[in-house]
């Protein structure tokens, strides 16, 4: 009788193991990607300084309704999540002589383009978005102490990062 069982038993697993190999197996993969274009920052107008008055001790120019702001404008995805980060102080360097000043930053945004109802951006990251066209608009002014500044023409960089998130 044991003898009868184990030849049933072998019988029994190639026919269990030849029934795995003819099942068929079937797999979806959805694959989705989406494209995100680069982010441009155009420079439409520079940020531009009236002449010092004798006595004056510093120049300021309000990014939110100065008329002498500069004004740039970022092109990235409609819709898209974006953070902005700057450094709020930079030195300016006279061009022709030993003289520096330390300028101090301001930046507005907006969605729209109407530099009076733009928004102070402060210098922590923080998350803005493209409007419906992929746009978003900036406005750069600050203030600078010419109290003790040499005379002479001075001349430095301010660099946004803006980032997808």
């Amino acid at each position: 009788m044991k003898k009868a069982f184990l030849i049933l038993l072998i019988f029994i697993f190639p026919a269990i193991s030849h029934a795995q190999e003819s099942t068929e197996l079937r797999a979806e993969v959805n694959i989705n990607a989406q494209i995100i274009r680069s982010i441009d920052l155009i420079t439409i107008n520079t940020m531009t300084f009236g002449n010092a008055q004798p006595g004056q001790e510093r120049l300021y120019v309000n990014p939110i309704n100065d008329v002498n702001s500069g004004f740039m404008v970022a092109l990235g995805t409609p819709g898209a999540a974006f953070r902005l980060d700057y450094l709020n102080e930079r030195r300016l360097t006279q061009i022709d002589g030993p003289g520096f000043l330390i300028f101090r930053y301001e930046l507005s945004g907006n969605s729209v383009e109407e530099q009076s109802s733009s928004e102070l951006l402060e210098v922590v990251n923080r998350n803005l978005q493209f409007n419906n066209e992929g746009r978003y608009y900036f406005w750069v002014g600050g203030e600078v102490n010419i109290e003790n500044a040499l005379p002479g023409n001075y001349e430095g960089d301010f660099t946004i990062e803006i980032d997808y998130i």
